[in-house]
């Protein structure tokens, strides 16, 4: 098993490589995150990330890393957001300085168990959007009903409602190819260009060999720009003519690329409001918008918290290896209780923590940290 520890502590990132060498496991180290990014690669098989680090701290790292590896974080002033964020992230383990060498031993033999029992196992897409409450209903149908044509869909609601999830459900019920997504917010504006449309050698200093554009990696399926409000205004325009063309560009290129591409756009933002400050043109929110759907906010759906709750407890239970966990009558009250304003997204974290923190199989009131 391959390991990268990505710390700027040298004496802590030394005597972390040495302990982990003497159990037999291979070790790279990296002493900031931006030079982990340039030279990580396919053999990494679990990344050791210190959160307090110069240049790019651990949570931004993970969020470039974007879950393609497996993360164990640790620091020495960690804070319960901090802790948060890294949940959402995925992140799973997160030691607090100063640890146990045995205690990190034993997170990442946990990640290397579950890594030999998906070995070789084809990974099912299946994502799921629980439907109990009558308002979540009405917008299933919706979706089942444009799924297979290829107009555009706008997804409009709170940050947290899991508007990737539900363009996932779109994508599944629509026969498509492969399915991209692209966080508009987490590209850096000199990058987004490169980044959909790519680029042919030599079109810029770095330019060292051609590259294929996420439009392009999405032919034949769906593209799925999360945070569209965040796109530059200066390449509005450019996507909405490709929209209308049905044809783009590589930066550098001259033979155009036919288009065969199912956009699915979302945003948490006010895009009228957006339109009126000349932040968002509006003839590409037309273009975007021709089926809009509004996912509610997880409190208007009550009925959908407990299916989700359980469900999310399920996965967090099967994938720890713990014996089974239930929720108790009063953790279900207080979780109908509460508002979310985080919607599922907040209630993933409450869930994940509750079942890694409480003792008992049963999951009390008290076990729930709600912030």
């Amino acid at each position: 098993m391959k390991i990268a520890i990505v710390e700027d502590d040298i004496n802590m990132r030394k005597s972390l490589s040495l302990a982990l060498k003497s159990e037999g496991y291979d070790v790279v180290e990296f002493r900031h995150a931006l030079d982990a990014l340039k030279k990580l690669d396919d053999s990494i098989d679990l990344i050791i990330s210190d959160i307090t680090m110069p240049k790019m701290d651990g949570i931004e790292f993970v969020k470039e890393l974007g879950g393609k590896y497996d993360v164990i974080m640790i620091t020495g002033n960690a804070t319960l957001n901090k802790a948060i964020e890294a949940l959402r992230l995925g992140v799973k383990d997160f030691l607090t300085k100063p640890f146990e060498i045995e205690d990190l031993i034993a997170a990442i033999e946990r990640k290397r168990k579950v890594k030999e029992k998906t070995k070789g196992k084809k990974a099912e897409f299946k994502p799921e959007f629980i439907a109990v409450d009558e308002n979540t209903k009405k917008i299933i149908e919706m979706a089942k009903k444009v799924a297979p044509t290829m107009v555009n869909v706008m997804l409009l609601g709170e940050s947290g409602v899991g508007k990737e999830e539900f363009a996932k459900f779109i994508h599944m019920n629509s026969g498509r190819g492969e399915f991209i997504a692209v966080n508009m917010s987490a590209i850096p504006e000199n990058l987004i260009e490169s980044e959909l449309f790519g680029y042919e050698k030599g079109a810029f200093t770095d330019a060292t060999q051609s590259k294929p554009g996420l439009f392009e990696l999405a032919q034949g399926g769906t593209l799925f720009l999360d945070e569209i409000g965040e796109m530059p205004y200066n390449l509005q325009a450019k996507l909405l003519r490709i929209l209308q063309e049905k044809e783009f560009f590589r930066l550098g290129g001259t033979k155009p690329i036919k288009l065969d591409v199912r956009i699915i756009s979302a945003t948490n933002q006010n895009i009228d409001e957006m339109i009126k400050n000349n932040k968002f043109r509006e003839d590409l929110y037309y273009r975007l918008n021709t089926i809009p759907i509004k996912i509610p906010p997880l409190r208007e759906r009550k009925n959908d918290i407990i299916p989700i709750a359980e469900n999310i407890l399920t996965k967090t239970v099967k994938e720890y290896g713990f014996k089974n966990k239930i929720l108790s009558d009063e953790a279900k009250e207080t979780l109908l209780d509460y508002e979310w304003p985080g919607n599922i997204r907040e209630l993933i974290n409450v869930i994940e923590r509750a079942v890694i923190l409480s003792d008992n199989e049963i999951i009390e009131k008290k076990d729930l940290i709600l912030i």
